[in-house]
């Protein structure tokens, strides 16, 4: 599921159609015991946060769902949030033999649209089918890429609605791949933790309905070593 280049900075991590499967059954909804726990952390930190997160819509993407991915970055991750205007899908990332785009040439897209800095993060969100290449497969469809430890990654919920039972299914699918994508940016890799937000996809689209939408403790321990929150200067 990885595909690696030459630095950690640029290493790219892929959330696939293939997801493994997890026998534990799926919350449709995010635990409000466990939301309440991070808005509570959030607020006595007066601001504070660990990074910037640009949303920028790649083509078209629901507002509703653009949203929610909002709410769950801040309240997951503890990051400021900021809107971009909506942008054109580029023509140079269009692949006609499969009429998708590459989520690789998508991110590259995307570097150039973040601001500089070292706190700075951005996701697209898009409608279309996207892909990217997994070992001998060069057109593997995919839900999410994303830069480890960088500062792109992009989305796609073309594939999070199939099979889904209905809106609310949809939108725990898509905040979810974004709260995972949005963590390898922030330097978390995949993890053996069970039901973990940053779960390895491998097996089908169980793995995301199987997650907590939450991460784990041993990766929320990470995110607070790596990424310590950081109050707003004055």
């Amino acid at each position: 599921m990885n595909r690696h280049r030459t630095s950690r900075s640029a290493v790219r991590v892929v959330i696939s159609a293939a997801l493994c499967v997890v026998a534990a059954a799926a919350p449709l909804q995010r635990s409000a015991t466990a939301q309440d726990a991070r808005d509570a952390t959030a607020q006595d930190a007066r601001g504070a946060t660990r990074a910037t997160v640009m949303l920028v819509t790649l083509g078209t993407f629901p507002r509703a769902l653009a949203d929610a991915v909002e709410r769950g970055l801040r309240a997951e991750l503890q990051v400021d949030v900021q809107r971009m205007n909506d942008v054109p899908l580029p023509r140079a990332a269009y692949y006609p033999q499969r009429r998708r785009y590459r989520a690789d040439r998508l991110l590259d897209h995307l570097h150039t649209l973040v601001p500089s800095g070292p706190r700075m993060r951005i996701v697209g969100m898009t409608e279309v089918d996207i892909s990217t290449t997994k070992g001998r497969v060069f057109d593997w469809g995919v839900f999410g890429l994303g830069d480890l430890d960088g500062s792109a990654c992009v989305i796609s919920a073309h594939r999070l609605r199939r099979r889904a039972r209905d809106a609310a299914h949809v939108e725990f699918r898509v905040v979810t791949t974004a709260i995972h994508e949005i963590g390898h940016t922030l330097g978390l890799e995949h993890c053996v933790e069970p039901r973990c937000v940053m779960r390895d996809a491998e097996g089908s689209i169980t793995t995301v309905d199987a997650s907590t939408g939450h991460l784990g403790p041993e990766c929320r321990a990470e995110l607070d070593a790596a990424r310590p929150l950081v109050a707003p200067t004055r």
